[in-house]
């Protein structure tokens, strides 16, 4: 796998953070804010919030692939090994893509990952939390496969799980 390391730029004198060739703005966020956020918005919304971020991230996962496809080569599963590159810690730090699984024939399969940022910042928790990147792995293999997929969130380390496992069919 080609070890990359993804450089960010500052702009002088402006807010502007940038990355990638295509010069996205990017903000730096400390994980636990993100996790305070949602944690807020599950106190006001109750159950309801996991469906805002589920598709807050199905939205941002689509987005994000459609910038890495223009900016990359790699298509198909050589994209998505990249693209677990890219959100450890040699990009941004999201996640550590641990095992994908795809069963082209049966349009489903998995993704495994550790150190989600959600899932190390919320706590214990009775059930799944990482409703933002379970959203998101939907979009991005939306992108990647084309058409619809739905994906679920059925192992989380905040429940004590030794890894956040996310599986994904056709619809």
């Amino acid at each position: 796998m080609n070890k990359q390391v993804y450089e960010i730029t500052r702009v002088k004198n402006e807010a502007w953070i940038r990355m990638l060739r295509v010069g996205v703005r990017v903000v730096v966020l400390r994980a636990g804010t993100f996790v305070d956020l949602q944690k807020q918005i599950e106190a006001i919304l109750g159950d309801d919030a996991s469906a805002l971020f589920y598709e807050a991230g199905i939205r941002a996962g689509k987005e994000s692939t459609r910038v890495l496809l223009e900016e990359w080569e790699e298509r198909g599963m050589d994209f998505l090994k990249r693209w677990g590159e890219f959100y450890q810690s040699a990009g941004v730090g999201w996640f550590k893509l641990e095992d994908i699984n795809i069963d082209f024939e049966k349009e489903n399969g998995y993704l495994r990952v550790k150190q989600s940022f959600i899932a190390e910042e919320y706590g214990k928790s009775n059930q799944p939390v990482c409703h933002f990147l379970c959203g998101f792995f939907s979009g991005v293999l939306q992108e990647v496969f084309g058409g619809k997929l739905i994906c679920e969130e059925v192992k989380c380390t905040a429940k004590g799980d030794q890894y956040c496992e996310f599986k994904f069919r056709r619809y």
